[in-house]
């Protein structure tokens, strides 16, 4: 079937803008979760960690399920659910009933960004148009983070934590009504069962390189991203104040946009993947030495501006490895990140209950900088070995220009 691009791309966009949206509701309300059900605050950290892992973990179940049932009907079942259970989460009565609500969200909105991966993926083949196409899409879910961080945090300092869950399910019911008229896109169907693929997958070494480093970034990104508005209001900073502190990260995004989508055809790949975790190492660096509000937006901002720079080039990478079952690829990479994310939570809440988040925020760092140096050597060298005789098709093997 043939696709309106322009139009599909924009229905995508919508997808990526409401999952981000819901998954950064989160980060803003924590201490005010805390307080109404009497919780601390590495406790009420579980809202958010049980969102990423099982946003992490679904991805190849989605990936699975995109490739024999296609991507489109994926994507409005993600959206109706997942607009549910932000129904259930406003509703909820009590703490482990929203980390139920929060475990069964993410388990639905992780259809969406990789599913809008692939999409563009079948659909877009050629290299530069289709990093430029990830880029835009990424903007827009960066964009809702911006925009869930901030009205999260007026929500809890004016109104109540659970409006924020309330906007989220009337924006689900706007996405699903707009993905009405999204075709289908054309791709041929893996001859290959989804644990065949993942067997073959699993032994590949460039595949397994790029879901580590995913890994990795995850751990940077979505690790430090959750406690920047708790490190505010740990310090008495008000929700609202907190919130947007942290909507630093899809502001920085979005700025930056156009100066990667310009990147993208002139800066080499691997210079792409050092200076975007460089940027946000050193944005996270003075964080950690000083947390205050003036820090805590540098530290947002410079996450998202590198992760612009940084998540596109590896989102690419991820779509170029396994062509012959990128679904599956691109499921696993997005599950890697998430489950960074979690891990990375997860570990810091001892630390965030005891008000160390300076050392939140220099791991992190340090972290970043391990991405930046082998994240951009390896890609070098993968380029160096791929490097395709006709960059004009960069469909034929496992490879695409630089």
């Amino acid at each position: 079937m043939t696709v309106d691009l322009a139009a599909a791309q924009r229905r995508l966009r919508s997808t990526s803008f409401l999952a981000s949206f819901d998954r950064f509701t989160i980060p803003p309300l924590l201490v005010p979760i805390g307080l109404s059900f009497g919780v601390p605050l590495g406790t009420a950290a579980l809202a958010a960690s049980a969102y990423f892992i099982t946003y992490g973990l679904m991805q190849p179940f989605w990936g699975g399920l995109s490739d024999r049932h296609g991507r489109t009907p994926i994507l409005r079942v993600a959206v109706a659910a997942g607009g549910l259970c932000a129904v259930l989460a406003a509703l909820s009565p009590s703490f482990g009933v929203l980390v139920g609500a929060r475990f069964l969200a993410g388990a639905f909105f992780a259809a969406v960004a990789p599913t809008a991966v692939v999409y563009l993926g079948d659909a877009v083949t050629e290299h530069a148009p289709r990093q430029h196409a990830l880029a835009l899409v990424m903007s827009w879910a960066t964009g809702g983070i911006a925009v869930a961080t901030i009205t999260a945090g007026v929500c809890a300092q004016l109104l109540d934590w659970r409006v924020a869950f309330a906007l989220t399910a009337l924006l689900a019911a706007g996405v699903s009504f707009y993905l009405r008229r999204l075709p289908e896109p054309a791709h041929e169907p893996s001859p290959h069962s989804f644990g065949r693929q993942a067997a073959s997958a699993l032994r590949r070494p460039w595949v397994l390189t790029v879901w580590a480093i995913a890994f990795l970034e995850g751990c940077v990104i979505f690790g430090a991203l959750t406690f920047i508005s708790a490190s505010l209001q740990d310090q008495g900073v008000g929700a609202a104040l907190a919130g947007s502190a942290a909507a630093g990260f899809g502001i920085g995004n979005v700025v930056c946009t156009p100066l990667v989508t310009r990147s993208i055809t002139r800066v080499a790949s691997p210079l792409l993947i050092a200076g975007g975790a460089g940027v946000a190492a050193a944005g996270l660096a003075l964080a950690g030495f000083d947390v205050v509000v003036a820090t805590a937006v540098v530290a947002s901002l410079t996450l998202g501006a590198g992760f612009g720079f940084l998540h596109s080039t590896m989102q690419l990478w991820a779509t170029q490895v396994y062509p012959e079952a990128r679904a599956m690829t691109i499921s696993f990479f997005a599950a890697s990140v998430f489950i960074g994310g979690a891990v990375a939570s997860a570990a810091a809440a001892p630390l965030a209950d005891s008000g160390h988040f300076g050392t939140i925020f220099l791991g992190a760092a340090a972290l970043a900088g391990l991405v930046a140096t082998a994240g951009a050597l390896l890609r070098a060298r993968y380029v160096a070995v791929y490097h395709p005789p006709v960059p004009e098709d960069p469909e034929e093997g496992a490879s695409l220009a630089p």
